[in-house]
């Protein structure tokens, strides 16, 4: 009986919620080979990457990638915020997930640089270059490791992908605050998010004037972060329905066709995703599987990216680096996680 009530009325967000989505962890580790398939293009100077030439350079994968994980964690972390309520609680699981895998990453990449530096392995070892590199593992980013990749096309950087983790621990604090103040309800959390698009308007300018990309750029993620917020607080509102999935595909093509990018990532883009990750329809587990190891594949990607270029002489083919990328990285990822997990 209440299988024919559901199909009468149609299904809902919160019902949804309430089993594993087989499909989120599929988009998940897509959306890692998407991060992947993004650097490839990148770091070898090519402007094909083809999201960005069928929008006219208005989208590219990266930012279609972190979307959806800001977004999916926005919904989840809600969750837990309210389920657990503790701070310690809290904060324990978020380090179990966030840190080993980082701090791993962040000492391979140390090592992996004291084989390919161009100084002196002495030299190399005592300079403060290479100490400081450590702080990306207390989230405070380094990009550089002394003489490592210097002749690289795209640069020194080590691995630039990093620059999100401080954001996504700064969403965390955040939605604790949220929840402290009683804000995670309904109608409250909307100023909340009012708040912040006013802030964010505000931000962007300044930003723009000062030449502040990087900063600008994390004003994204944290929309998407306390838009998926909204969305757990309204589940019981928000309609999985293919006829609005249909109409945000069009809102956004319309949208680039309008040179109106933001419209079309920050309004309509984000309801694809939840259609796809909720709808009735769920793939199976086994190619779910994978997105156990979106994390640590987006962790490891970057620098494993740099190092095939630096092995093939500072530059390659998009397509070779990106295949052998592909592989690589996704056998590295599984083998961290396993490892940080154990």
């Amino acid at each position: 009986m209440s299988g024919i009530t559901e199909k009468k009325q149609g299904l809902y967000l919160e019902s949804q919620l309430r089993r594993k989505s087989n499909n989120l962890d599929l988009m998940k580790f897509l959306a890692a080979w998407l991060v992947i398939v993004h650097h490839s293009f990148d770091l070898n100077g090519s402007n094909g990457e083809w999201i960005r030439v069928i929008t006219g350079q208005q989208l590219d994968f990266g930012t279609m990638a972190v979307s959806l994980f800001f977004l999916a964690s926005g919904i989840f972390i809600a969750k837990s915020m309210e389920r657990t309520q503790k701070a310690g609680k809290f904060f324990k699981a978020r380090f179990r997930r966030v840190w080993p895998p980082l701090a791993a990453v962040v000492v391979l990449s140390i090592i992996m640089g004291a084989c390919i530096t161009t100084l002196p392995l002495g030299e190399y070892f005592t300079s403060s270059m290479t100490w400081r590199y450590l702080l990306n593992a207390i989230f405070v980013l380094q990009h550089n490791l002394p003489g490592v990749f210097s002749h690289n096309f795209y640069g020194s950087v080590v691995n630039g992908a990093l620059w999100t983790l401080p954001v996504e621990v700064l969403c965390y604090v955040a939605c604790y605050v949220i929840y402290r103040l009683g804000l995670l309800q309904k109608k409250r959390i909307l100023g909340v998010m009012a708040l912040y698009l006013a802030a964010a308007v505000i931000g962007f300018r300044i930003c723009s004037m000062l030449g502040i990309g990087l900063l600008s750029a994390a004003l994204r993620p944290v929309y998407f972060f306390l838009l998926g917020h909204v969305l757990y607080v309204y589940r019981d509102k928000v309609p999985v329905d293919f006829r609005l999935f249909l109409l945000s595909l069009a809102g956004m093509v319309v949208s680039f066709l309008l040179s109106m990018p933001v419209a079309a990532v920050w309004i309509f883009y984000p309801y694809v995703l939840v259609y796809l990750a909720f709808m009735g329809k769920q793939c199976s587990s086994r190619l779910a599987f994978g997105g156990r190891f979106s994390y640590t594949i987006y962790l490891c990607a970057f620098p494993l990216q740099q190092l095939l270029i630096y092995c093939f002489g500072g530059r390659m083919d998009v397509y070779v680096h990106m295949g052998l990328a592909l592989v690589l990285t996704t056998a590295a990822g599984a083998v961290l996680h396993y490892a940080a997990e154990r």
